[in-house]
């Protein structure tokens, strides 16, 4: 009697293992989605009926409040050139939801499930958003929308930006030319078809430049020191801790503000707490925690930080010097900048910010913010951002007629 024995090698097995959960995870995903659009059909909410937004070609999807100041100028805009378009958002508590005009209507989608379905059911001639890796994660292209713009939120150059963020978009309204290189570069390598990149701007910054000439001109009695740094383990309150605070009030006279990063208290808490009761009665230190940091940077004079992004809105909106701590940037595995070979803007330009130091100049830190404050480099920081930004303090403006030229040639 012939008896055969079935094997499988391990490798095979945990191919099969590999598919079987994929094929799970992909069964609940769909009975998840169609749980809901069962729920909100009944409810009669939180789906694409065929009156929704019907006259509508220009939709803008937001993740959260957070991102309302990048869509509110391209809206006020349209607005005044008397075109319609939508609004929808995944957080409950965005501003845009409180928007009123005759020509906007918005709408607030649930969480991340719904809004997948939801948007996957969208009809438009465009849609608009600052979400990432479109088509890659959960959020799909709609087969019954024409056009999908990327609105860039940040100065920064893509290398920062998760694998894959911009392929599936048809254009990116880049905030400067260092995006398109980038961009550029990536389509190149991985042979994609060529998107739209059009030169826009940094939208939220016609609202910071409104708030900026409104502000009052604060009252003191001395310089102000910012510090500002990021909540990573390279920054520096975590490589200095409040030693560089006490050097700072021991070498110089002036006011000193620390505006830490919010997750520096959730992934550093003691480091924090310690920071905090070595200064807490020091009257020259202010620790800010508000959640914007525009009257801070409005009182100070100048910025010490390290790798955080708000240097540059420090630098383009306010002309101020800005002392950065050098600093390695992490490893780019799973970014965009592990294809790329050139060097990454933020860490080609810094330098003409004002100026870098490291730990062996911290003991004369007094002595470089003295030279800074006297000599800032005002033109140079022009310069800059007239090379590194597009239609400053008018990209609302600007991206509201490159989405009108793109829907009309739809």
């Amino acid at each position: 009697m012939n008896t055969t024995i079935l094997y499988i090698d391990p490798a095979s097995t945990s191919a099969l293992l590999y598919i079987l959960v994929a094929l799970v995870a992909t069964i609940v995903f769909s009975l998840r989605g169609f749980f809901y659009k069962i729920r909100n059909l009944v409810m009669g909410k939180g789906f694409v009926n065929s009156k929704d937004f019907e006259h509508v070609d220009i939709i803008f999807y937001s993740e959260g409040r957070q991102y309302w100041p990048v869509f509110l100028p391209v809206i006020r805009s349209l607005e005044k050139l008397g075109v319609p378009c939508a609004y929808l958002t995944s957080d409950k508590d965005d501003p845009g939801l409180e928007y009123r005009s005759e020509q906007v209507a918005s709408k607030y989608l649930g969480n991340l499930t719904m809004t997948s379905v939801y948007l996957n059911r969208l009809k438009a001639k465009f849609v608009g958003m600052t979400t990432p890796q479109l088509d890659v994660m959960m959020l799909k292209r709609s087969k019954n929308v024409l056009h999908y713009g990327h609105i860039v939120h940040a100065p920064i150059d893509v290398f920062t930006y998760r694998k894959f963020a911009f392929d599936y978009y048809d254009a990116v309204f880049c905030s400067g030319p260092h995006q398109v290189e980038g961009i550029r570069k990536l389509e190149e390598k991985r042979h994609t078809k060529k998107k739209l990149l059009l030169e826009t701007g940094l939208t939220y910054y016609d609202i910071m430049v409104d708030e900026v000439k409104q502000m009052p001109v604060p009252e003191k009695k001395s310089p102000v020191v910012l510090v500002a740094p990021t909540w990573k383990e390279y920054s520096i309150v975590n490589r200095f801790g409040a030693g560089f605070f006490e050097r700072l009030l021991e070498d110089t006279a002036y006011d000193i503000i620390l505006r830490p990063h919010p997750q520096s208290y959730v992934s550093f808490p003691g480091l924090m707490r310690d920071i905090e009761d070595r200064l807490k009665d020091e009257p020259r230190v202010t620790i800010d925690r508000n959640q914007l940091g525009t009257a801070s940077m409005a009182k100070s004079d100048i910025m010490i930080s390290d790798l955080s992004g708000v240097f540059w809105d420090y630098a383009f909106l306010y002309s101020k010097p800005v002392l950065l701590l050098k600093t390695a940037f992490d490893s780019i595995e799973g970014f965009e900048g592990s294809e790329l070979d050139h060097e990454m803007w933020e860490m080609r330009e810094r330098g003409r910010l004002g100026r870098e130091f490291d730990e062996d100049d911290i003991e004369n830190i007094g002595t470089i913010i003295d030279e800074m404050l006297a000599h800032p480099p005002t033109m140079q920081l022009e310069e800059l951002k007239k090379e590194s930004v597009y239609n400053f303090g008018k990209a609302g403006e600007v991206a509201a007629r490159q989405i009108l030229n793109i829907v009309h040639e739809s």
